[in-house]
């Protein structure tokens, strides 16, 4: 009889944090404001996406969403058997406006990433993640419809709000175009992404 034993599996995690209306209300009004006083980074953004600089942990307005972060990555931590302590690299703000996307990309010298979703109109992109094994897209055989989820080679997942996402940082990702038939502001794809590191208990800053 034919069996099956999946090894070295990558670990996915979602939570939704709670009270994310009022908490994206805050969220997006700091959000918007910072991108009209900044032109941002040229990072992953392409199709007039906007990246805020890369300090949004240290900015005061931000401290509710980065206490939801840690509480959820210590979680991570304990879960996936690290240790000692967690610590926040980076964090940042996206913005996609209609036909803006991000490309495809890992985040070096991180342990875990992450995004938050503060809006997310109608088709405005899924996170896509790429199986992270080399040999696997070496070699793409052709494959039965229906294949179980652990054997796909790309996943979609789709955004929602008040939803965190977090994955191990070598993981390939990126977000689809935005093709949104929403108007003006409610067409803005706007996400937090970030970045968690291993510290040692002398080391650790939350920002």
């Amino acid at each position: 009889m034919l069996k099956r034993d999946l090894m070295w599996p990558t670990p996915l995690y979602f939570k939704d944090f709670p009270d994310s209306k009022n908490l994206n209300k805050h969220l997006f009004k700091f959000i918007k404001a910072w991108s009209k006083k900044s032109a941002g980074l040229e990072k992953t953004n392409s199709g007039g996406g906007w990246h805020s600089s890369t300090d949004m942990n240290f900015k005061k307005e931000y401290k509710l969403l980065c206490n939801h972060l840690f509480i959820m990555m210590e979680g991570i931590f304990k879960d996936y058997g690290m240790q000692p302590k967690v610590a926040l690299g980076n964090m940042w703000a996206n913005i996609n406006p209609l036909h803006a996307y991000n490309k495809y990309h890992i985040h070096p010298n991180s342990d875990f990433s992450g995004v938050y979703y503060v809006q997310v109109p109608k088709d405005s992109g899924n996170l896509w993640l790429e199986d992270p094994r080399p040999g696997a897209n070496i070699q793409l055989p052709k494959r039965v419809k229906n294949l179980p989820r652990p054997l796909w080679r790309v996943i979609k997942i789709p955004p929602l709000e008040g939803r965190c996402v977090i994955f191990p940082a070598w993981v390939p990702h990126g977000v689809e175009e935005n093709n949104t038939k929403a108007k003006g502001d409610k067409s803005l794809r706007v996400s937090v992404s970030f970045n968690f590191i291993q510290r040692d208990q002398d080391e650790v800053s939350k920002g």
